[in-house]
């Protein structure tokens, strides 16, 4: 973010600068009488030349920031939480965790209108406010409802009250951001996801859904972080990932979709290893999900056929680089 300011006021500046040097107007007495030295007999080009320049900065402040990792280039199984995050699916529909709302972030309603209406989801008997609303919210992006799914999400801002809810609610909030390109927004409601499932650990350290909880904010951290090229952050946050994924109580043992996110967790985070130079790491990192994926796929095929089929062929590949 302070990267985005300085480069909008430098270009701001420039811009300004190059506008009256060039002879294109005035701006009160700003940059009048100028004394550009040896460039004075090219006033003009000079004056164009910081325009242009200041115009680049401006485009590249306002611009959504693209990744920098080699990875986005790999087939990826999906998030650390469980389930797969995309432009087109914003929200985890696969996800296990509890309805929850979302908080005092209010979602921006996409401009593109969906060509067909989904008809709200029907909630579950006895549920909550907000897991009906979550739930509704869940069809509506599942059917490509964004603008419905946007104002039920804004919807859900006044429906959160305790910190796994508001935990979640923000988490969802950064998918939502995440699917629209709105890296920074989506890096906030993240951060704001980890500082209450904290507190939601903190309160219940021995709960293996809070560490569950944790470890789903901190993917969502790591994923934008990554997309930003701030890998060092990144890295950080998928190695806590990781460690809360492979509980001391070795919960994941006995639940598929816990299995399923210590695979992704390793694979995430091998990835990035592998990025950074550390091959060797990265190829037990590989293994370990490998042996992980095995078991799932041995259990169920057509389910974790294809998870099988695609960490057996990143496997493969770094393990020829680490032979070459």
């Amino acid at each position: 973010m302070l990267a985005r300011i300085v480069g909008i006021i430098l270009g701001l500046i420039l811009t300004t600068s190059g506008y009256v040097i060039s002879g294109l107007g005035t701006l009160g007495t700003w940059a009048i009488g100028w004394d550009l030295g040896p460039f004075e007999p090219h006033r003009t080009t000079a004056g164009w030349a910081a325009m242009t320049l200041g115009g680049i900065l401006l485009v590249a402040a306002l611009l959504p920031r693209m990744g920098m990792s080699r990875r986005g280039m790999r087939r990826r199984k999906g998030s650390a939480r469980g389930g797969e995050r995309s432009l087109t699916k914003p929200f985890d529909m696969d996800a296990s965790e509890p309805a929850a709302p979302t908080p005092a972030m209010t979602p921006a309603v996409m401009t593109i209108a969906p060509s067909v209406q989904a008809a709200p989801a029907p909630a579950p008997v006895g549920a909550t406010e907000f897991e009906s609303l979550r739930a509704e919210m869940l069809a509506l992006c599942g059917s490509e409802a964004w603008n419905p799914a946007a104002r039920v999400l804004a919807r859900l801002v006044r429906a959160a009250e305790s910190d796994r809810e508001r935990t979640i609610a923000y988490r969802d909030l950064g998918d939502f951001a995440t699917a629209q390109g709105r890296h920074d927004d989506a890096a906030e409601a993240y951060e704001e996801a980890v500082s209450y499932a904290r507190m939601v650990r903190k309160a219940a350290p021995h709960d293996p859904s809070a560490d569950e909880l944790l470890a789903g904010a901190l993917a969502g951290v790591g994923d934008t972080a990554e997309a930003e090229g701030r890998l060092n952050e990144a890295l950080a946050a998928f190695e806590e990932a990781l460690a809360l994924r492979r509980s001391p109580g070795g919960r994941e043992a006995a639940d598929p979709g816990a299995q399923r996110a210590l695979s992704v967790a390793l694979e995430r985070l091998a990835d990035l290893r592998e990025d950074r130079g550390h091959r060797m790491r990265a190829l037990d990192l590989y293994r370990e999900s490998y042996d992980v994926t095995a078991r799932l796929a041995a259990a169920d095929p057509a389910r974790f056929g294809l998870d099988l089929a695609a960490t057996r062929a990143r496997l493969e590949e770094i393990e020829a680089r680490v032979a070459g």
